[in-house]
């Protein structure tokens, strides 16, 4: 029995690569949640954490928030430092940890068209 799209399409965005995970999609799920951790992860190595303030950055939390639970924990627990990071650097990880969110957000896009799709092939 295959799971509900919206459901395939929430654990997306939450976990990336969970929802094709979900549809049996190994290679794809390894592939997005490896690629989007990745540069997410770069971004916040960038910045030292600080590349994640919502209130530093109110405008890149939306693009950032794309990359799900990572985004939402890492803006709680590592906004707020920001010492020693250039200000090259910290930019720098605002830019790859918002472009990760922009790929989760086509990733779980893509998760959900999957799971559509096979619900009404069935």
């Amino acid at each position: 029995m295959q799971p509900p799209a919206l459901l395939v399409a929430l654990a997306a965005w939450a976990v990336p690569g969970l929802g094709h995970l979900l549809l049996g999609r190994v290679g794809k799920a390894l592939y997005f949640g490896l690629l989007i951790m990745g540069v997410f992860g770069l971004g916040l190595w960038l910045g030292q954490g600080a590349s994640v303030s919502a209130a530093r950055f109110p405008f890149h939390i939306y693009g950032q928030a794309g990359a799900g639970l990572p985004a939402l924990l890492a803006d709680r627990f590592l906004g707020s430092n920001a010492q020693g990071q250039t200000i090259d650097r910290l930019e720098l990880g605002v830019v790859f940890t918002t472009v990760a969110g922009i790929m989760n957000i086509i990733a779980t896009v893509d998760a959900y068209e999957l799971a559509r799709l096979r619900k009404a092939a069935s």
